[in-house]
């Protein structure tokens, strides 16, 4: 979909780019390649898309995987993805925000399609892009892959591999591996948004495998990046359980510099205060 496909759309079903939804339309057929591409959609796929939109990715999604189910919230759209949902038997329109998603309620539709495993394609809000990653490395049902277009500098963020880590990078670092499959400029949106883009595509998605305690790893960790300007030891206190010797004596016991903070600490090193904390 180029700039003038995009704009007949829009004049033709009197739609207006929503900046509160955070609506930024892409307009490359290049980049819409390449998260197919990246994506390895196949015949026999069940894809889970977030935020049809104009319907431009759905299009491509639905030439390639067997089944395409996309949740879209606004309703602007209902008349131009109406229309496609009746030339594609493969496609189905959930109006119901992605986050509300239960995972019972998305056992049902792996259940109602047949089946098993499925992936997820979107071209989503920046502003959704953490919770939305946290929401599908942590599902009781997890995808077989994600790939997502986003903000540039959150892709970077999440690919962090030894240093800077964030809670998001922790929780695709924990759960999955993560790269980036391409960059996006502005100018290929319409609206043009003020930053870049990227593809980011996540897989090896699995469930928690490491020799600790998940929920106290993950306790730890939201305590650790409580506050950031904060050392690591002093917000670790923040837990009523801990106390300052305590903390100490673990830090010395794994070789952690006392001033450290969250963001340095690697997969490793939380998996260690896990088991020792």
């Amino acid at each position: 979909m180029d700039i003038s496909q995009l704009q007949f759309l829009l004049d033709k079903y009197q739609l207006t780019p929503n900046k509160v939804r955070g609506q930024n339309f892409l307009v490359s057929d290049e980049v819409l390649a390449t998260i197919i591409a990246a994506a390895k959609i196949e015949k026999d796929d069940l894809v889970l898309e977030i935020g049809p939109g104009l319907g431009a990715l759905t299009q491509k999604l639905v030439e390639q995987a067997k089944q395409v189910v996309s949740f879209e919230v606004d309703k602007h759209f209902q008349p131009l993805l109406n229309k496609l949902v009746k030339v594609n038997k493969n496609l189905q329109i959930k109006w119901q925000d992605i986050l509300s998603l239960t995972d019972e309620q998305w056992q049902n539709i792996l259940f109602t399609h047949k089946a098993k495993h499925y992936k997820v394609v979107a071209n989503i809000p920046y502003y959704l892009t953490s919770k939305l990653i946290n929401k599908f490395v942590s599902a009781k049902h997890k995808p077989q892959s994600m790939t997502l277009l986003i903000q540039r500098e959150v892709a970077e963020r999440v690919i962090a591999k030894k240093n800077k880590h964030s809670l998001l990078s922790l929780a695709v670092s924990f759960y999955a591996q993560a790269k980036m499959a391409g960059l996006v400029d502005k100018n290929d949106f319409y609206p043009v948004p003020k930053v870049d883009s990227a593809i980011l595509h996540i897989d090896n998605i699995r469930y928690w495998d490491h020799k600790a305690d998940e929920r106290r790893v993950w306790q730890l960790v939201h305590y650790g990046f409580a506050s950031k300007r904060k050392k690591l030891a002093n917000n670790l206190l923040s837990d009523q359980n801990l106390d300052k010797d305590a903390v100490s004596a673990v830090f010395t016991k794994l070789k952690l510099d006392k001033n450290i903070r969250a963001e340095d600490l690697s997969i490793d090193d939380w998996i260690a205060l896990g088991q020792n904390l």
